[in-house]
């Protein structure tokens, strides 16, 4: 990605933008959400700025479209030029350390915020910058050892204690908060919203102190332990869905596969059928959050949105002691948010089964079906724990899922062997806790559209000569190495003229993707697809799927692949050697979080090479694949562990 010092103008003698456009402009990067929009708006206003001057209101505006294209590569390096250009603009700062954060380099980032101010401990000016950036690296200790400085050199300055309070708010810290609102003066001439943080921390103190916990997290075990048995489970008839929203991911589209497997047999009246219930906490149209309504709505799958329902307050929840709405008061509010609706759904609905899908949608969903008597819970985690991965981690889950597996109505659910694991190490489980429910996958059809057909002939004039396919199917992202295909793509091609590779896909890399092969001079060779829905059509038509992931679940396409009969090439990512047999359906590598090159290189001439090994190999990776994933047999495991007789809780 070009550093937009090189894209925007910033020269001296260049003519001034008018002030109120660049204002505008501004003000419309802050409040876009969709990536493509962001694209669009980015590419219409880089040529009309080039010939003006940039400001700073049009500089960060433009960091702001590129971010929320959700690109990956080198914007660390952009917010960072923007830092340099512009030192006393707090966003260009605070977007830099979420760069440090994301890519788990937060020591990094607490130097150069130290190299910056180094006299924050006691300058309020300072201070006021280098405390907005630690809190964006959560860099809670290096906050308490400045402000331990800065309160008692500054103990009359009411604004930087209110900044500490809502910081020691936001990580749920309330004992120490409500001691510092103590000594805040002229409360009662402060806005309304501090004076309900105010208030709400002394609130919050208290209820830790009556009932004795630590911290505010430790509630949830309370909460969980007081919950009163769940109803009588009689039956699965009455089966919810919970997940955090409807996008493009492999989760979504496993939960929304198994829901309309089951509203399919039901309306069939065949075996296995259910009607069931999907509800998400939101699907936002303009950030791609929506995706499988449609297919959940044509199916006829009734499909709740949180977001789209009136909140409900603690207050207004029924068949809770006031115990358990104190405690309640303690959860973030996003959790506390969802816990209440889902709570008065659930008790509403009669759930007989709450089948709760990722960390984030069971954070959300499992203490409302626990409170709200659900006979039975399911949770489905996806891929590893959060543990291992420091983006998806909140504090609250360890105390969540502790508290979840001491009750016998719960049952944890897992997609591969390696999470499964990887999660019970986590808990403290014994092994076997958590059962595998590998993906369900439909069978892999050869049949395309009109598009697809017209595309795959392009693609056979552009590379007449070439007898030998190889496929890529994934995201564009840095997870998924898409520029490292490319280059291994041409390094291949470099020595053998009889090949050639197409990606399907798109994501925040596509543009970097398609630039790097008009580098090379392949476009003849290596051709982008796009997003297709008949994946099938170009497995059927590939000699060899590769497939170079750093961090995997269970992936779905390597499971598409085999049942089309195309053998494989992967990483050792996540629950790889669980899909692929190395030698027998396929070929794994040695390593995943560092891409072997050399080993990639030889492997995949050496089974271009070799037509008889490749089709020995798919024609093993269809037999093998057949019965393990697909949707009967999915189904069949899914209902057995909605049907599991509920056992006396403790």
């Amino acid at each position: 990605m070009q550093p937009l010092s090189e894209v925007l103008n910033f020269a001296a003698d260049a003519p001034a933008l008018p002030k109120d456009f660049s204002e505008e402009v501004y003000e419309m990067s802050r409040g876009i959400t969709c990536p493509e929009k962001a694209k669009l708006v980015f590419e219409k206003l880089t040529p009309i700025l080039q010939g003006f001057r940039a400001d700073h209101d049009i500089a960060i505006a433009c960091g702001l479209l590129l971010e929320k294209q959700r690109n990956e590569k080198g914007m660390r390096d952009i917010w960072g030029d923007l830092c340099n250009l512009y030192p006393d603009d707090l966003t260009s700062l605070r977007m830099l350390m979420r760069w440090y954060r994301r890519e788990q380099n937060v020591a990094a980032g607490i130097a150069l915020i130290a190299e910056m101010f180094p006299e924050c401990w006691h300058s309020l000016t300072q201070a006021n910058k280098a405390i907005p950036a630690l809190a964006e690296l959560k860099a809670w200790t290096e906050i308490d050892e400045i402000m331990s400085c800065l309160l008692v050199l500054h103990s009359d300055d009411r604004p930087i204690r209110m900044t500490y309070i809502k910081l020691l708010n936001e990580q749920s810290r309330f004992a120490e908060a409500a001691k510092l609102a103590e000594h805040v003066q002229g409360q009662s001439s402060m806005g309304k919203a501090s004076q309900d943080l105010l208030g709400s921390v002394s609130r919050h103190a208290r209820t830790l102190s009556k009932h004795n916990l630590a911290t505010a997290n430790d509630g949830i075990s309370d909460l969980i332990a007081q919950a009163d048995a769940p109803r009588a489970f009689t039956k699965c008839d009455n089966v919810v869905f919970f997940t955090g929203q409807l996008g493009t991911g492999g989760a979504e589209r496993q939960m929304t596969r198994i829901a309309c497997a089951y509203q399919d047999r039901y309306d069939a009246g065949q075996a296995l059928g259910i009607a069931p219930k999907v509800w998400v906490k939101h699907a936002t149209a303009s950030s791609g959050a929506d995706f499988y309504r449609p297919l959940l709505a044509e199916t006829g799958v009734e499909t709740t949105v949180l977001a789209e329902m009136p909140e409900v307050t603690v207050a207004a929840l029924e068949g809770l002691t006031d115990d358990v709405k104190e405690l309640l008061e303690l959860l973030a509010p996003d959790v506390l948010r969802h816990t209440c609706q889902l709570y008065s759904m659930f008790r509403e609905d009669q759930t007989d089964v709450a089948y709760l899908w990722q960390d984030g949608g069971i954070v959300q969903s499992a203490i409302a079906a626990v409170l709200a008597g659900v006979p039975r819970i399911v949770t489905s985690f996806r891929g590893l724990p959060p543990n291992l991965r420091p983006n998806l981690y909140r504090d609250e889950l360890p105390v969540l899922y502790a508290a979840l597996a001491r009750l016998p109505h719960v049952t944890f659910t897992a997609n591969s062997q390696k999470a499964a694991t990887a999660y019970e190490q986590w808990l403290s489980l014994d092994a076997g806790t958590v059962i595998v429910v590998p993906n369900a996958t439909p069978a892999v059809l050869p049949e395309g559209d009109d598009t697809d057909h017209a595309f795959w002939s392009d693609v056979l004039d552009a590379s007449e000569g070439c007898s030998k396919t190889v496929l890529g199917v994934f995201r564009f992202d840095q997870n998924k190495r898409p520029l490292e295909w490319i280059k291994a793509a041409a390094r291949l091609i470099a020595h053998r003229d009889d090949t050639r590779f197409v990606m399907l896909g798109s994501g925040a890399l596509h543009g970097e993707c398609a630039a790097l092969i008009e580098e090379f001079g392949l476009s003849n060779r290596i051709f982008l697809a796009g997003i297709r829905s008949k994946v099938g059509f170009y497995m059927h038509r590939a000699d060899l799927l590769v497939h170079l992931a750093e961090m995997e679940g269970l992936p779905n396409v390597l499971i598409e692949a085999q049942l089309a009969g195309t053998p494989v090439l992967a990483t050792p990512a996540g629950g790889t050697d669980e899909v692929v047999f190395d030698g027998v359906t396929g070929h794994i590598l040695s390593a995943a979080t560092t891409l072997p090159e050399a080993e990639l290189d030889e492997t995949l001439e050496r089974l271009l090479a070799d037509e008889d090994e490749l089709a020995k190999l798919g024609a093993a990776a269809m037999t093998q694949s057949g019965d393990r994933f697909s949707v009967e047999t999915i189904l069949g495991r899914t209902t057995e562990l909605f049907n599991t007789p509920r056992l006396d809780t403790k």
